[in-house]
């Protein structure tokens, strides 16, 4: 029984350790283009996504909450970065910043 409870607090931290990770990434890409923040959102998504998951397991409740909001947050500037960019990409407003990312 002790192992099993060893096992499932080495599991809990490494899901913390994994979100920790995730954010440190997110964190490494140059937002100054569309392709750079894209994947800033992405994987500050999925940062949030471990870290409310960690919340949960533990649990935090102020975690679980502020990682919810965050994923809420970071799931409407994704997708506004996205139909922002398409509107741009329609209207050729973005012919220099397509040169910028290739």
């Amino acid at each position: 029984m002790v192992i099993l409870a060893e096992q499932i607090r080495y599991f809990v931290e490494s899901i913390g350790i994994l979100a920790s990770a995730t954010m440190f990434v997110s964190m490494s890409f140059k937002t100054t283009t569309f392709k750079g923040t894209i994947f800033m959102r992405v994987f500050n998504f999925a940062a949030d996504l471990f870290f409310f998951i960690y919340g949960i397991l533990l649990p935090a409740y102020a975690m679980i909450i502020a990682n919810f909001a965050l994923m809420v947050l970071n799931a409407f500037y994704l997708i506004k970065e996205i139909v922002d960019h398409k509107k741009k990409m329609t209207t050729g407003e973005n012919k220099d910043e397509n040169k910028e990312e290739k």
